[in-house]
């Protein structure tokens, strides 16, 4: 719980004081200032740790807006556009997003196990869109220094469904885990070792996630807003004494208002 609060307030602060991963929908607009996109809040559900079963669900903003094609947030992804082509279709950006930590009493396999501390990552990312989609590939190296590592992040998102009323996207995306990155949020030290938890430390990883996201507008004003992913560990994650399921599911339903 602490630590996604910390995610939220991340987001909810890049989104007061300048208002991608993953799921980059566009919602409809209703033109006005520099701003397009929607912005709201919700009930987001998620397990307490990467890799556990026990659920929380939180409220948090939720937010696909964008200002005069430079600065950006996709849900907890927030970015600003340092480059981009003459018609806006392909550009380079400074990104950032949070990962959650966990502590020792958030799951049973977690008992006698340091902290994990959430953190912010941050790095540079190529954007470009055509007439099929939208893709992004990124860099990004842990902020905070929890970790000391970075990932690469490669995903492609294309809409199914664009009306006046519904807005429908799916997204494919890569996120390749270096072993520092990996051995922090997967690992276990050997002072951590039990008899039913072995040190463990499983060297870079590649997850895989799909994405679902869209909005319902209930008039031009206000909209519904939802979307569910679920992330397919690697393998050396996954095989962590830690790891409870393989399959990670993260849910969000809210309410926006169309800027």
């Amino acid at each position: 719980m602490r630590a996604l609060r910390a995610a939220g307030l991340a987001l909810a602060s890049v989104a007061c004081t300048q208002a991608l991963a993953q799921a980059p929908a566009q919602p409809a607009s209703t033109g006005g200032s520099g701003w397009t996109g929607t912005l709201g809040g919700g009930l987001v559900a998620f397990p307490k740790y990467t890799g556990g079963k026990s659920m929380q669900a939180v409220p948090l903003p939720i937010a696909y807006v964008e200002y005069d094609d430079w600065f950006y947030i996709n849900l907890f992804r927030a970015g600003a556009y340092f480059w981009s082509s003459a018609d806006k279709k392909q550009g380079l950006s400074i990104a950032t997003e949070p990962r959650i930590g966990f502590s020792s009493g958030e799951g049973p396999r977690l008992a006698g196990m340091a902290t994990r501390r959430s953190t912010m990552f941050g790095g540079l990312a190529y954007n470009a869109e055509n007439d099929l989609g939208s893709m992004s590939l990124g860099y990004f190296s842990d902020l905070g220094n929890a970790s000391r590592g970075g990932y690469f992040d490669l995903l492609f998102e294309r809409p199914f469904v664009k009306t006046p009323q519904w807005e429908l996207s799916g997204t494919l995306e890569f996120s390749r885990l270096d072993a520092k990155v990996a051995n922090y949020y997967f690992g276990v030290n050997p002072g951590e070792a039990t008899a039913v938890r072995p040190a463990y430390a499983p060297g870079a990883t590649l997850n895989t996630t799909l994405w679902l996201t869209g909005q319902y507008n209930l008039t031009k004003r206000h909209a519904l807003m939802f979307g569910a992913s679920t992330t397919r560990l690697g393998s050396r994650a996954a095989a962590s004494p830690i790891v409870e399921r393989r399959d990670v599911p993260f849910l969000y339903l809210g309410f926006g208002v169309n800027l």
